[in-house]
């Protein structure tokens, strides 16, 4: 797949990662709009507005935390706003939208815990989505292989190495975030019901998906001390959230228990 699918005019074009984005994101609302929770958690119109919010957060982040680690390979300080292009930071999402969705949800009085369950169950599947995108884009390219299913780029405007056989690790993402986004929607939304274990299941396997693709990437990037070099930059990002959030879903279900336990 090209990378740039219909040219508009100067630097303007219609790129294949900017719209397989849409897709999933219009995919991702749709799904959730209509699930039966979104209606006894708020409004339409107070989901129109925390969609909108969240999805402003999520960019923002995402590309904050891209540019932050890639910044010395942009040609120019505007190119810090090409987000079409490729170049995003899943973590940087993941990390963003709660923290933004919770300040907006407790200023409108609408229940934090319940609508993140809801974003829990369609999330992977726009995360799966997404790392289709990336994919196009040549953007979270993986390492040098000879495996048979290696992915080679040819088009001068990716972001990935050309004309070498590499490891298609946002293929292994999307495969991974599609089975995390089937577990969540069908076997772990009907297992787990008390508000707050949902999104910290799903962020717990979010991280951790990325957290073990991430040793299959070529675009890895470290921190300064030596001593830390045995995990990227975003592995010790992503396993520190991996630990956080199953603590808070061990936490949780604990104390439900006891609650439970209590009453009787």
């Amino acid at each position: 797949m090209s990378r740039e699918l219909i040219h508009i005019y100067g630097p303007f074009s219609i790129q294949s990662f900017g719209l397989i984005i849409a897709i999933g994101l219009l995919l991702f609302i749709w799904l959730t709009s209509k699930h039966v929770k979104a209606k006894k958690i708020m409004s339409s119109e107070q989901f129109s507005e925390t969609i909108l919010v969240g999805v402003i957060s999520g960019i923002l982040g995402g590309r904050l935390l891209f540019v932050a680690e890639a910044y010395w390979s942009m040609d120019s300080f505007f190119d810090i706003f090409r987000f079409w292009e490729g170049g995003f930071s899943i973590l940087g999402t993941i990390i963003a939208v709660p923290l933004a969705l919770t300040l907006y949800l407790k200023r409108k009085k609408i229940p934090v815990l319940p609508f993140f369950d809801l974003i829990a169950l369609y999330g992977p599947l726009l995360q799966s989505i997404s790392r289709i995108g990336c994919f196009a884009a040549g953007c979270c390219y993986g390492a040098c292989t000879t495996l048979p299913w290696s992915v080679i780029y040819t088009d001068p405007c990716c972001m990935a190495p050309l004309h070498t056989p590499l490891h298609p690790t946002q293929l292994y993402s999307s495969v991974t975030l599609f089975v995390i986004f089937i577990f969540m929607r069908f076997i772990a939304s009907k297992i787990f019901t008390i508000p707050g274990q949902l999104i910290t299941l799903y962020i717990t396997l979010a991280a951790l998906e990325r957290f073990f693709v991430d040793f299959l990437r070529a675009d890895r990037d470290f921190f300064t001390p030596q001593l830390l070099h045995i995990f990227s930059i975003h592995q010790w990002l992503a396993l520190n959230l991996a630990i956080t959030t199953c603590s808070i879903f061990i936490y949780i279900t604990i104390r439900s228990r006891s609650k439970k336990h209590e009453s009787l």
